[in-house]
């Protein structure tokens, strides 16, 4: 039977494991950790990527930066990410130009773009070619086992489905909302479902994209048109389940016309141009990130609405966070432990109060214009046009939206 030996076990290959495993065998000097990411799939090749996948992300310049210091960024290609310059968010009760309206530009912060549109699985794949050649770093095919870790002589003793065991210090789990390791070391956290879909697919419009994200708050859920670089946009539509499942059933023609009114023909005639897909939508905030010789990143932690885009934002932001910490552990204390409660606490401190409130202010948003009655969604519409009219204010919330540097310390 095979027994695998590490510091730290990734358990999940997708973005924040992968980049979490990249920034600690860069930064954690000469003896880097002996890090394993363990994940389901096989690695995946950035050439085997199909161009332009439904599911993309909007990455904030803080992040970006982040993915630049890991050597990924440089390795997508220049026409698979569309950057954006404006962002322009209105209230259905409204005009899309009207005064219930909001628009930030890069230009008003001195800086080039808002963010930058990228396909999950294309950096998936960058990422896990950059780990492969990381010092310090191998990656495993597997799966955990539903058998609880075993604590001894501080190390976790893991059972993979296959039989193979694995012995590590520190255990995270970077293996998204329904993730194993959260449930096998009992950190479960509340968690709620909006008893809505997000429709997604990439669709052609009448009228150009403009290097904007257009956003329109309705009253059955947010509808956004993300610019790609392409000069299509990607669609993400939220609403009821019920009201998922007639679009989901509707010919193209007809969906792309439904789509049309509910961007108050912004871009004028919406066309697809691929297939659609639909998420439940969910959220959740577990109480400990972390815990004995563990620590959870990402959606294993948290999970947020995406009418802000936040969601794989806020999980980089985990990973470049306990990648500093446990780095700066390796090289400033000699016979470092990743498991060391200090230093799982520190990361802890930092990144949940960030992540608390920006799923409260979302969740808030959401209800806010979910709620019915003309009182509310005229009162809704105005706050639009009132942020609007505030410098100070507006500049504030781009710059979060942003993902400001000094909120990814790493």
């Amino acid at each position: 039977m095979t027994h695998l030996d590490c510091d730290i076990l990734v358990v999940g290959g997708g973005l924040p494991g992968l980049l979490l495993a990249r920034q600690l065998g860069l930064k954690s000097g000469a003896k880097p950790w002996r890090v394993i990411v363990l994940d389901g799939l096989p690695a995946p090749k950035p050439e085997a990527v199909p161009p332009w996948g439904l599911r993309v992300f909007a990455i904030a310049p803080a992040v970006e930066a982040g993915l630049r210091a890991a050597g990924a960024w440089e390795q997508l290609p220049a026409g698979r990410v569309g950057y954006y310059r404006r962002m322009h968010v209105w209230q259905q009760a409204s005009t899309a130009d009207g005064a219930g309206s909001l628009d930030f530009d890069a230009a008003d912060l001195g800086a080039t773009h808002l963010g930058a549109i990228v396909e999950h699985d294309l950096l998936r794949a960058v990422l896990w070619e950059l780990v492969g050649g990381t010092p310090g770093v191998e990656t495993c095919t597997g799966e955990l086992a539903a058998v609880p870790p075993v604590a001894s002589d501080g190390h976790w003793l893991l059972q993979l489905a296959d039989g193979r065991r694995v012995t590590a210090r520190l255990v995270v789990g970077a293996d998204g909302g329904a993730s194993q390791v959260r449930s096998l070391l009992g950190a479960e956290g509340p968690g709620w479902t909006y008893g809505q879909q997000a429709i997604v697919a990439h669709v052609a419009s009448e009228r150009p994209h403009a290097a904007t994200a257009w956003q329109c708050f309705r009253t059955d859920g947010p509808v956004a048109l993300l610019p790609l670089a392409d000069g299509h946009s990607s669609i993400v539509w939220s609403v009821p389940d019920a009201r998922a499942d007639a679009l989901l059933a509707l010919p193209d023609e007809d969906f792309a016309a439904e789509l049309t009114a509910a961007t108050d023909g912004v871009l004028g005639a919406l066309s697809l141009t691929t297939p659609r897909r639909a998420f439940p939508l969910a959220a959740r905030h577990t109480p400990h990130y972390t815990g004995a010789r563990f620590a959870l990143v990402g959606d294993a932690a948290h999970q947020v609405h995406p009418l802000a885009g936040q969601g794989v934002n806020l999980g980089l932001h985990d990973a470049l966070a306990l990648a500093a910490r446990l780095a700066e552990h390796r090289v400033t204390v000699p016979q470092a432990d990743p498991g060391d409660r200090r230093v799982l606490r520190r990361y802890e401190r930092e990144r949940k109060g960030d992540n608390l409130a920006t799923l409260a202010t979302i969740d808030g948003l959401h209800r806010l214009f979910a709620a019915s009655g003309a009182t509310v969604a005229r009162a809704a519409g105005l706050g639009l046009g009132l942020v609007d009219r505030a410098p100070v204010l507006k500049r504030w919330l781009a710059r979060r939206a942003m993902g400001a540097a000094d909120r990814a310390r790493s």
